[in-house]
């Protein structure tokens, strides 16, 4: 379900069957969601690359602890593998409160990917909680009451943004995936987002960690994902979030 859509003039076909075989997904941010993000996929056989704000060396030992077999990378590293031998995913699990620390441009990776013809896709993961201090950019779209992932959408242009995997608490992550069901027998999960194929590579990311995807429609749609939102912390099955589909 991870497969990247490759097969252009500058890669190989062995190095596109490497992608297909092993994915690759970044993570930004290693606090408690990102390492539990990162346990998920790793059980699922999915590599992750993760950063953090310590060096990769010293955020070693944390992933030894809380996320064994992700692979610590600089913030300005977390793209490069997810973009040439994976399905150009990156979750970003960072506190809404320190996104003016996270540069656009690690989403995207280094100059030389961007001429791949995959744009990269970013999972806004993140929630807006009331006692967050948050950054004028994306306090103005809270105040207007926009979905935050729109104004996120804005900050990160150079990729599709799609909103995924942030009302389900970090507590409750593990427990509900579970790729050895059947799909109709796993907890379903709502996702949101502008582009069809950044939706359906999210989609196939969410169906390896053992999920039941849903879309709900375009980003605005998202809204209902967020705090005191009808599908935020429930358990939830296909038919509840068929519901809301716009």
């Amino acid at each position: 379900m991870l497969r990247a859509k490759t097969g252009t003039g500058s890669e190989s076909s062995q190095d596109s069957e490497r992608s297909a075989e092993q994915p690759v997904v970044g993570v930004l941010g290693a606090g408690r969601a990102g390492t539990a993000f990162a346990r998920v996929m790793l059980r699922a056989g999915i590599e992750v690359d993760i950063c953090s704000t310590r060096p990769p060396k010293a955020l070693r030992h944390h992933l030894k602890i809380y996320a064994p077999g992700a692979n610590p990378v600089r913030p300005e590293e977390v793209a490069v593998r997810t973009r040439s031998r994976g399905p150009g995913v990156v979750i970003l699990a960072v506190p809404q409160e320190e996104l003016d620390e996270v540069e656009p441009d690690w989403v995207s990776g280094p100059e030389a990917l961007r001429t791949r013809p995959i744009t990269p896709v970013l999972v806004d993961a993140t929630n807006t909680w009331h006692d967050e201090l948050l950054p004028g950019w994306l306090q103005a779209a809270v105040d207007e009451q926009l979905p935050s992932s729109m104004a996120i959408a804005g900050r990160f242009s150079g990729a599709h943004t799609v909103k995924a995997l942030n009302h389900i608490s970090h507590h409750d992550l593990e427990e509900a995936a579970n790729p050895e069901r059947a799909l109709k027998q796993r907890r379903a999960v709502a996702l949101a987002g502008d582009d069809n194929g950044a939706v359906g590579r999210v989609m196939g990311l969410l169906v390896r960690m053992g999920f039941d995807p849903v879309s709900l429609g375009g980003l605005a749609a998202g809204k209902i994902m967020e705090p005191d939102g009808p599908l935020f912390n429930r358990s939830l099955r296909r038919e509840d979030i068929l519901h809301y589909v716009r």
